[in-house]
C-alpha cells in the first residue's frame, strides 16, 4: 500500500517507480536526484545568461523562479526537497551566443559535473553509472537560456508571463548549411518551414511551467510538450506570442 500527498492509501501498482509518482507530482524528483555512487544530491535545471545588461530584469527572472519552486513544493507537500535545487547559473562567458552555441557548451558541462558528483572513494565511473540513466534525468538533458527577448518578457508580463528559453540537449540539426540559407518563416523565431509542428530544438518556457516541465521531463518526451517558438500554449494565437511587443503598429 501507498499514501499519497492528500492521505489517501491506494494498492500498490508493483512498480515502484510508478508508485512514487502516485504518492505526489514531485516525488519522482527525489528518486532520480542522486544514486549511490553520488556525494551530493541535486535536482534543477541549469540556466545560461546570453545577454548583458537589465541586471533589474535577470535578477526578477531568477527570484519569480524560486518562488514557483517554493510555492508548488509546498502544495505538493514536497518541502524537503527544497535544499537540494540548485538552479546553477553560467553567467558572462557565453554573453552573445546562439541557441547552437549554449547546446554545445551544455553537451559538455553535463559529463563534467556528474564526474565531479562522484564520491572521492568510488572505483566508479561515469561510463559504470551510465545504466542508472542519471544522465538522462532533466537536469542532464535540457537546459535554460535567458536572452534579450526574455529579459523584455519580464516588462510584458500579460498571458502565461515572463518565459525562459528551454534547450533540448541531445536535438540534432536535420538542415544543410544551404538550406538553412533560407532564413525563419514569420511569425516563427527559428526553422525553415511553415509548419507548426518542425522542431528545432528549443522552445519557450513560461516561468510558472518550471516544476510541471521539470517534472514531466522524468518520463516524457520532447515531443510530448514541444511548442515551436514563438507560440507556447498550443495555439496560433500571434496576440500571445512571445515577442508580439516587437511588432511594428502602423496606423
Amino acid at each position: 500500500m501507498i499514501t499519497t500527498t492528500t492521505g489517501k492509501v491506494i494498492p500498490s501498482t508493483g512498480d515502484s517507480r510508478l508508485d512514487v509518482k502516485l504518492q505526489g507530482e514531485y516525488r519522482i524528483i527525489r528518486e532520480d536526484m542522486t544514486c549511490a555512487e553520488f556525494h551530493v544530491s541535486v535536482w534543477g535545471f541549469v540556466i545560461y545568461r546570453c545577454v548583458e545588461g537589465n541586471d533589474a530584469a535577470w535578477n526578477s527572472i531568477l527570484e519569480q523562479l524560486q518562488r514557483h519552486i517554493q510555492e508548488n513544493l509546498e502544495s505538493e507537500q514536497c518541502q524537503d526537497l527544497l535544499p537540494f535545487h540548485d538552479l546553477h547559473v553560467i553567467d558572462k562567458s557565453l554573453y552573445g551566443e546562439s541557441v547552437d552555441e549554449v547546446r554545445a557548451h551544455f553537451q559538455a558541462w553535463v559529463p563534467k559535473n556528474l564526474e565531479a558528483r562522484l564520491r572521492p572513494d568510488t572505483s566508479c565511473t561515469i561510463s559504470d553509472v551510465s545504466h542508472l540513466s542519471v544522465d538522462i534525468t532533466p537536469r542532464y538533458k535540457y537546459c535554460l537560456v535567458v536572452d534579450e527577448i526574455c529579459l523584455e518578457s519580464v516588462q510584458h508580463p500579460e498571458g502565461l508571463g515572463p518565459v525562459v528559453k528551454l534547450i533540448c540537449r541531445d536535438w540534432e540539426c536535420p538542415w544543410s548549411p544551404e538550406e538553412k540559407l533560407q532564413g525563419v518563416q514569420p511569425p516563427f523565431h527559428d526553422g525553415i518551414t511553415e509548419f507548426d509542428e518542425e522542431d528545432v530544438g528549443w522552445m519557450y518556457m513560461p516561468l510558472l511551467f518550471y516544476m510541471d516541465t521539470y517534472e514531466k521531463f522524468h518520463d516524457g518526451s520532447w515531443d510530448d510538450t514541444y511548442v515551436r517558438p514563438p507560440f507556447i500554449d498550443g495555439t496560433d494565437d500571434e496576440t500571445n506570442a512571445v515577442g508580439h511587443w516587437r511588432r511594428t503598429v502602423i496606423n
